[in-house]
């Protein structure tokens, strides 16, 4: 499995959805697989919030969705949503 492949599985475990390709929802948070090791994390007001690699072991995958869920959170902050 790919580090890729294991990422988007923990995504999934973690209430993400699949929203067709390499996109993924969560509520108004957006999550875009550019490629196979960056994402492009968002939210419905801001597209693209930050780039974030995909973790490249399984170590940092629950530090990789607390810092998406932070960047989300501020975001939502930022723009009063």
């Amino acid at each position: 499995m790919t580090n890729l492949e294991r990422f988007i599985q923990v995504l999934k475990d973690d209430g993400w959805e699949g929203a067709g390709g390499f996109l993924f929802k969560k509520g108004t948070r957006r999550i875009m697989f550019d490629t196979s090791s960056c994402m492009e994390v968002g939210t419905i007001n801001t597209p693209r919030v930050f780039d974030v690699l995909v973790p490249n072991n399984d170590r940092y995958d629950r530090w990789t969705l607390n810092l998406i869920e932070h960047l989300c959170k501020t975001d939502d902050l930022i723009n009063g949503t």
